[in-house]
């Protein structure tokens, strides 16, 4: 049971980014069994060449880097900041290519993550150097603190390039342009200091694997599930007889419908059963809000976030009368209420309840699984921090063929626009590229 926030917040305001080396060095002294403790095994890097020569090139002065990894699952910053801090040089050690440097990023992050993140990320982030940005609201200041990273940190950038979590590790939909844009920027940058280094992205693929025990954990995850959707557990004995995809089925069609009645919708079974109560849960929110029903889903996402932050963490609040800040209290409120809808969206937008393949990995099913119990958390109240983590996970890393960003700088000379979408379909192709070698190497 989640209470509603019913009283605003003051606006949290992080201090200026900068590295402080001596928590790093501590943070780094307890990473193993932090890793433990988010059930991390030790990470598998795949050809983890590509990552070293990249890390060599930066050190060494020949490149800017950029480090783009998916954001798939709700962990991958943590995992990524495992693997650059201990995976990292354990790798090019053991390719013979040792790293003289500290191995460490700057991560890029939303504003609204310390918002809704605990205390502990909150200090930790400006001390670790991780750079804000809006990304609703034109942020000259945030824009303009990664720019000048890009241009001359002593680190390289590390950003997801979805802009937010996907729920899929497997399937890369349109990304942000604005990654290919700080690429250009620093080439701008670049040739205006008459300097030569290259500018270079890197994109990164995440993964899970499993343990086939995870079986009966996944059984047992979706038994609790059922439970709370009042449907018939089916639980057996032999692993061949679980019937996962098929309870997956039967629980993510019971959800539609449940969904379907709540919102009032004409269809209650199917895609388009799903893509009605996208709207309609979306036209909710933005109706509490005043905002227009425009725009692609992941905008209209973005814009009514930034609007139910607006209320639930002001500014001025020692200002209020008494009145007032009752007042605000009910648009506190009236916030929290329309986060629900817009939890709601955010998975809807991302995860087909109803087509589960009848075969695929286990990693696959688990993936849905973890879909459905994140809805299910989030129509109650729950918000990302309220992911399951039941099972524990065998990290595979797939560093893949870096973009030299160079290679556009012609076309951006000519069509600034082209260049950024060219730029930024090579980045998915590689991503796919990635996706495709993680399969080959295993197999469904």
């Amino acid at each position: 049971m989640y209470t509603p926030q019913i009283e605003p917040v003051s606006t949290i305001t992080l201090p200026e980014p900068k590295v402080n080396f001596l928590i790093l060095r501590a943070f780094r002294s307890i990473m193993r069994p932090f890793a433990r403790f988010l059930k991390f095994a030790e990470p598998q890097i795949l050809f983890p060449e590509r990552m070293v020569d990249q890390w060599h090139d930066f050190n060494q002065g020949k490149t800017r880097l950029l480090l783009g990894f998916r954001h798939a699952y709700g962990d991958d910053p943590q995992l990524m900041v495992y693997t650059i801090h201990k995976s990292l040089p354990k790798y090019a050690r053991k390719i013979q290519r040792p790293l003289r440097a500290l191995s460490h990023v700057h991560f890029v992050y939303g504003t609204e993550v310390p918002l809704w993140s605990g205390k502990f990320v909150r200090w930790v982030l400006p001390k670790g150097g991780a750079l804000p940005v809006n990304h609703v609201r034109m942020d000259s200041v945030g824009m303009g603190r990664i720019r000048k990273t890009l241009l001359n940190g002593d680190f390289p950038i590390a950003l997801a390039p979805e802009g937010h979590v996907t729920h899929s590790s497997e399937t890369v939909d349109d990304l942000e342009t604005g990654t290919a844009r700080f690429c250009f920027w620093c080439l701008e940058d670049l040739a205006k200091q008459n300097r030569n280094e290259k500018m270079i992205f890197l994109p990164i693929s995440l993964h899970y694997r499993y343990h086939e025990k995870s079986r009966y954990t996944l059984s047992n995850m979706i038994a609790q599930m059922e439970k709370e959707c009042a449907l018939e557990t089916r639980l057996q004995t032999s692993r061949k007889d679980l019937q996962i995809p098929q309870r997956l089925q039967r629980l993510g069609s019971k959800i539609i419908a449940l969904l379907a009645d709540f919102y009032a919708t004409e269809d209650h079974s199917g895609p388009e059963a799903q893509a009605s109560i996208l709207e309609a849960s979306l036209c909710a929110c933005e109706r509490m809000y005043s905002l227009p029903h425009d725009g692609t889903p992941a905008m209209r996402i973005y814009r009514v976030r930034s609007s139910a932050w607006d209320r639930l963490f002001r500014s001025d609040l020692t200002t209020l009368s008494p009145l007032e800040k009752e007042l605000a209290g009910r648009q506190s409120g009236e916030a929290w209420y329309a986060m629900r809808h817009l939890e709601t969206s955010g998975i809807l937008y991302q995860v087909n309840l109803t087509e589960i393949p009848e075969t695929a990995s286990l990693e696959h099913y688990i993936e849905i699984a973890n879909n459905f119990y994140d809805l299910m958390e989030r129509l109650k109240g729950g918000t990302l921090r309220n992911r399951p983590n039941f099972f524990k996970k065998y990290p595979i890393i797939i560093p893949g063929k870096p973009v030299v960003m160079n290679d556009f700088l012609d076309l951006y000379r000519k069509n600034k626009k082209a260049a950024f979408e060219e730029a930024t379909a090579l980045f998915r192709e590689r991503y796919l590229d990635c996706i495709a070698e993680y399969r080959n190497i295993f197999p469904l």
